[in-house]
């Protein structure tokens, strides 16, 4: 199963004209037998919002800056912000309100302008361009919309909780991370357990052991080896900080 919804960070001059280009298909070289889009398929692509050429795109995020009274970005600034929506169920077939739902629920919960969102068939998986103009009281702020690796996460689980739970794609729980107390913890159990069986040397069970002493998860679930307390506690306030709702706004001025 692909991955639901993905976002980055569009830096650099030109960055917007470039993403809008790769969207609307027209960059020649990206087109066919060296490249993954089926030239015989883009007439199935479509537009659900914004300009259908990446001149207009570029002139509505100009207009919109315009408007707003920003002149000048920095060499270094985040110029966009571009969310990749996937169908990840291969045993279904994608709904066609699922990008619009997708699209809708971008605009709504990062309250910045869309400047082009468009829907790709080409492909081997239907997927959805959402770019962005992180446009917020007036300023560029890409990378505070952005965020950390936990805002990140933060964005996502709202996405799963708003729109994915409406179509069945449910976000797998986050990955639990073992402390170095933790692991040591484990590996100790295990080996006691090990060498209490007969006829296993010292170095048959360095052998066994040796794969998990990175990350010993499994080892403790096939040993039915519980862990230490402390574990269940760290992960308790990661998902609870990861499940709490993002900060509403209001809808901004979109490209028509």
């Amino acid at each position: 199963m692909s991955y639901p919804a993905s976002i980055k960070r569009l830096k650099g001059q030109g960055i917007i004209r470039r993403a809008a280009m790769h969207n609307l298909r027209e960059i020649a070289a990206e087109i066919g037998a060296y490249g993954r889009i089926d030239a015989a398929r883009i007439s199935q692509n479509y537009t659900l919002r914004g300009p259908e050429t990446s001149e207009a795109v570029v002139s509505c995020r100009n207009a919109l800056l315009n408007d707003a009274g920003i002149k000048k970005l920095k060499s270094n600034a985040v110029e966009g912000l571009e969310v990749l929506f996937t169908w990840p169920l291969q045993d279904r077939e994608c709904p066609p309100q699922y990008f619009e739902d997708c699209t809708q629920w971008a605009a709504e919960h990062f309250a910045v302008p869309v400047l082009s969102s468009v829907v790709h068939l080409d492909e081997s998986t239907p997927h959805c361009h959402v770019l962005m103009l992180p446009i917020v009281n007036g300023r560029m702020n890409g990378s505070a919309l952005f965020g950390t690796r936990l805002r990140l996460a933060m964005h996502l689980d709202a996405f799963y909780r708003e729109v994915g739970a409406k179509y069945g794609i449910v976000r797998k729980p986050p990955e639990l991370k073992l402390s170095a107390f933790a692991r040591n913890y484990v590996i100790q159990k295990a080996q006691m357990m090990l060498n209490a069986i007969s006829g296993l040397t010292e170095e048959t069970v360095e052998v066994i052991l040796a794969p998990h002493r990175r990350n010993p998860l499994r080892l403790a679930e096939h040993l039915n080896i519980a862990l230490p307390v402390e574990v269940y506690r760290r992960q308790s306030k990661f998902v609870e900080m990861m499940t709490r709702p993002a900060p509403e706004g209001r809808m901004p001025a979109m490209c028509a």
